[in-house]
């Protein structure tokens, strides 16, 4: 007999364990790839699913004595991870990703390698882009082994984050025609809301108003309907930021610049898009001042050393 046969004659409570989370595994891999596919029941099954894979196995035993069943918790995560991004679920997304790691990075659990370990680092790597997470980004990036930066999936978020550097939003654009898989896309929507979101930022301090033609074009909308329904987003996100920051973060920020958030209103009026500054302003930070004094700073900390 093989170790695989004498390991479940000897532990008849393991081999039922796992036969159970198996045939759960098999319902939600029908129900998940069932087209169309019921989304909330996936999500209770996944549920059942997982308590049986992280609770019921490892009370068992089975869970750390056998690669197969590390192999149905890793395969069981993967499409957690793929649901997540379909239910738009981005808190469960991150989560399950976590998880996965400790099967992507850890040799104990000796498994095969993944087909979809890099299409879901790569989605996490561009789900951190359109979140505006550059230094996260940077982080995970540097968690990849560099012989990994060519692969497809790892190279499109990589590029994507150079145009984004490099301030050339149309090449960011051009992007969603040729995405790796159907799953980028999600994400490739949020990062083109956050270009849209830094190009209005630089139109509120460049301009007092300008042709709405003209500014579609700018933030990349298809029309003028299209800038209409964009300005009233961008009104209702920056009134829930400023609820949620009434005095304003005056940190200073490459990336997140919340003191400006709730100062400007958006109206597209007689053919133009008008930016409304309040009346009331909030504390300037003097420029030069901060400039002078950190100058000194650094002068009197080299003379300490």
């Amino acid at each position: 007999q093989d170790v695989g046969t004498q390991l479940r004659w000897r532990s008849p409570p393991m081999a039922m364990a796992y036969e159970k989370t198996k045939s759960l595994f098999d319902t939600f891999k029908q129900t998940f790839e069932a087209d169309p596919c019921d989304l909330e029941k996936c999500n209770e099954q996944l549920g059942q699913l997982k308590r049986a894979v992280f609770s019921d196995l490892h009370s068992s035993g089975a869970l750390a004595s056998d690669a197969k069943e590390h192999l149905l918790a890793r395969d069981t995560l993967e499409r957690a991870c793929f649901l997540s991004i379909r239910r738009r679920d981005l808190t469960g997304f991150e989560r399950h990703v976590a998880q996965l790691k400790m099967y992507y990075n850890d040799g104990q659990y000796d498994l095969p390698a993944s087909e979809q370990k890099h299409p879901i680092l790569g989605l996490y790597l561009l789900h951190l882009l359109a979140s505006d997470r550059i230094g996260e980004f940077h982080t995970e990036l540097e968690l990849i082994p560099v012989d990994d930066y060519q692969n497809t999936y790892i190279t499109q978020p990589i590029q994507l984050e150079r145009f984004l550097m490099e301030g050339n939003y149309a090449k960011v654009l051009e992007s969603q025609k040729t995405l790796p898989q159907m799953y980028y896309s999600f994400f490739m929507e949020r990062l083109v809301d956050t270009v849209r979101q830094k190009v209005g930022s630089s139109l509120e301090l460049s301009y007092e108003h300008l042709p709405a033609a003209e500014a579609a074009k700018m933030l990349m909308l298809a029309d003028v309907p299209a800038l209409q329904e964009f300005a009233m987003r961008e009104n209702e996100r920056k009134a829930r930021e400023e609820q949620d920051d009434p005095d304003g973060d005056m940190t200073p920020s490459l990336t997140h610049k919340k003191q400006h958030a709730g100062l400007v209103r958006w109206e597209v009026k007689d053919s133009r898009l008008h930016f409304t500054r309040s009346v009331e302003k909030r504390l300037e930070i003097p420029t030069l001042d901060l400039m002078v004094n950190t100058i000194g700073y650094a002068t009197d900390l080299e003379r300490i050393v």
